[in-house]
């Protein structure tokens, strides 16, 4: 029997992963599994397989060339050229510019559902890189970028925000919202003792080091920082110097994302921070502090507040420390005050982002442009699904929400 044409979800990044579109990447596979033929393209880490099967989709990686940034998207560029030779597939869903490109440029045209973020991740190493390619590699970029805002299929944004933002780019096709989709975990009672403050986000600065470090002088003594370092982007040196020089004193600690638990810390803090902050606090790495119960303090500007909820977010001007810290030491100094906030971010989570419901947005997203019934029966044992090392996700208790495949709060045909 011949196998429908395939659902591809395609990007410069490394899935499983912590980023956004990783994320999101789960959510789509995790919608389609065991409905449609769905196969995953990105890069490929050392601990990571060229191929495998993941909840049901078959994931194929492309391993980092050696050189410069520009040629590691040139070699992906040409991977995803050649899986669509290969192959046949019905759509793809991307938020990468380059991955919409070739897809648009490529003979058999499949539905190519772009996905605008605000940062795509293939971006994010240009915008925190330097060298003599940086500036061919922005162009081709924005390049890519307008060709897709303009001739995908449908545009796809977290946010209304972005919504208004594409419209008023003059974009006349299919503009849909798709909130990212998260999975709150057991809400555990806070451990007693100082304050514990973690800096989540892609970019942090000298400035912005020196921000946090002024907070958490105003914070006290006792009180702790940790520092994410993304794994996809190493720090300028400069600032690895200051972290390390910051770390002597006991109060501060960094480490790639899941270095600490998820319940370490009380509160987390943006990034975007001091004179040079390269981008306003978003949205996505919010989630999981929301998720987990902890408010979340974040620069203050038009995007962050048109994104982030009021009732759980603090903001601050982004290179004044002693206002972050003020705040900060207010949190740590009124249980009362961090619980309610907590709560308030959990109630966001499950009304705004319970990933049930996006995944069945996304489900009927990919219906209405023709992602096909899978060819072989359920019970054949095809493409089982495996689930990542790792991965913590947990089963719902019974009865606690709407079953995977119900689509819950997505009426039929809602996209058609």
């Amino acid at each position: 029997m011949t196998d429908p044409p395939a659902v591809l979800l395609a990007g410069f990044d490394v899935w499983p992963g912590p980023s956004a579109w990783a994320r999101r990447m789960t959510e789509g596979v995790r919608a389609s599994a065991n409905r449609h033929r769905v196969l995953t393209l990105s890069l490929r880490s050392q601990t990571l397989p060229h191929t495998e099967s993941l909840f049901g989709a078959r994931v194929l990686r492309v391993p980092p060339c050696p050189g410069s940034l520009l040629e590691q998207v040139e070699a992906f560029g040409r991977a995803v050229q050649r899986q669509l030779d290969s192959d046949a597939h019905v759509l793809v869903h991307t938020a990468d510019p380059l991955v919409g490109a070739v897809v648009l440029a490529h003979p058999r045209r499949p539905v190519l559902l772009y996905e605008a973020r605000r940062l795509p991740s293939s971006e994010l190493p240009l915008l925190l890189g330097r060298g003599r390619d940086a500036p061919v590699l922005e162009q081709a970029l924005r390049r890519w970028e307008r060709q897709c805002l303009a001739q995908a299929t449908s545009v796809l944004v977290t946010t209304q925000t972005r919504v208004d933002e594409i419209r008023a780019g003059r974009r006349h096709g299919e503009v849909q919202l798709i909130p990212d989709g998260v999975e709150p975990g057991p809400l555990l009672p806070r451990v007693p003792g100082p304050l514990r403050i973690r800096h989540v986000g892609w970019d942090l600065s000298s400035s912005g080091l020196r921000v946090l470090l002024d907070a958490l002088h105003v914070v006290g003594p006792g009180a702790r920082l940790h520092l994410v370092q993304p794994r996809s982007k190493p720090w300028d040196l400069a600032v690895q110097r200051e972290v390390g020089a910051a770390a002597r004193s006991g109060a501060v600690t960094s480490g790639p994302p899941g270095a600490l638990p998820g319940s370490w810390a009380d509160v987390e803090v943006l990034s975007g921070l001091g004179r040079d902050g390269r981008a306003p606090a978003v949205l996505a790495d919010a989630l999981d502090a929301y998720a987990r119960g902890h408010p979340v303090l974040a620069a203050d500007s038009e995007a962050a507040r048109a994104d982030l909820p009021a009732g759980c977010t603090v903001f601050f001007p982004g290179s004044d420390g002693e206002a972050l810290g003020e705040a900060l030491a207010a949190l740590g100094s009124d249980e009362d005050l961090l619980a309610q906030s907590g709560a308030e971010a959990r109630a966001y989570v499950e009304r705004r982002h319970d990933g049930a419901r996006v995944r069945g947005l996304l489900r009927d997203l990919y219906r209405a442009h023709g992602a096909a019934p899978a060819s072989w029966p359920l019970a054949s044992g095809a493409w089982k699904p495996s689930m990542p090392a790792g991965w913590s996700g947990a089963p719902r208790p019974p009865g606690d929400r709407a079953p995977e495949g119900t689509d819950p709060g997505t009426p039929s045909g809602g996209f058609g």
